[in-house]
């Protein structure tokens, strides 16, 4: 019988770098834009040097930059998001991200593991933010508020379920974004990420190989593209 080959990780992350690097062949202005302002932008923001400042001073070690935080940094500044709903926090530090565009962001934090909670709690002291931490597993009393940006890290919030993504659906509003980290770390997490993108009113759909975003504005042509980062 033939050998049947399957490309590895590093292959398929190969290919989500030559396809639209820089926004090529892309014809949305607004996928466009969003490559090259946000995705694949390089200024170094004072707001990353005062996010590793503080978590050194706080936990007394050196903090690397992380890529994927910057991105939310990046996307939660350009969208100008001031509602923002964080599931799966993990011990902080993305919330500093998250938070770090203006002093006017409130944020919602869910993060059900307690020694992380506990972490991510002695972080936020001292952060001049708005952060509201729970521990309970989300709920349609939790928040009820529409919100601008709803970041899911299934890495740490890892019970996620179809009954509460269609809660967190209620949130949404036509200019809202969504962004899942994790989205090919398992099959079950491949499986969420595929209900996600079939919310119903949908439209844009960003692959960044290991992170999916997701945008509702109706002017948006309802497409999915696979973007390098």
């Amino acid at each position: 019988m033939p050998r049947i080959y399957k490309i590895s990780r590093a292959g398929l992350r190969l290919i989500y770098k030559i396809r639209h690097h820089r926004g090529h062949g892309i014809h949305s202005p607004f996928v466009f834009n969003l490559i090259n302002k946000v995705i694949e932008e390089k200024s170094p923001y004072y707001a990353y040097q005062d996010i590793r400042d503080y978590v050194n001073l706080k936990r007394d070690r050196h903090m690397k930059p992380r890529k994927v935080g910057r991105l939310l940094f990046k996307l939660v500044n350009y969208f100008e998001a001031e509602k923002i709903l964080e599931i799966g926090s993990g011990e902080g530090l993305n919330t500093l991200y998250l938070t770090a565009p203006s002093s006017s962001i409130v944020c919602h934090s869910i993060e059900l593991n307690p020694v992380k909670y506990a972490k991510a709690k002695e972080l936020y002291l001292g952060w001049d933010r708005k952060i509201v931490v729970h521990t309970e597993a989300f709920s349609a009393n939790l928040v009820t508020e529409k919100q601008d940006c709803i970041y899911i890290n299934l890495k740490n919030y890892k019970h996620l379920n179809e009954g509460e993504l269609e809660m967190i659906s209620k949130l949404v509003h036509p200019k809202t974004f969504i962004i899942v980290e994790g989205i090919r770390t398992n099959k079950r997490h491949r499986a969420l990420w595929n209900c996600i993108k079939e919310a119903a009113d949908r439209t844009t759909v960003l692959d960044l190989f290991n992170i999916g975003i997701v945008f509702f504005d109706a002017g948006l042509y309802p497409w999915e593209y696979k973007i390098s980062f």
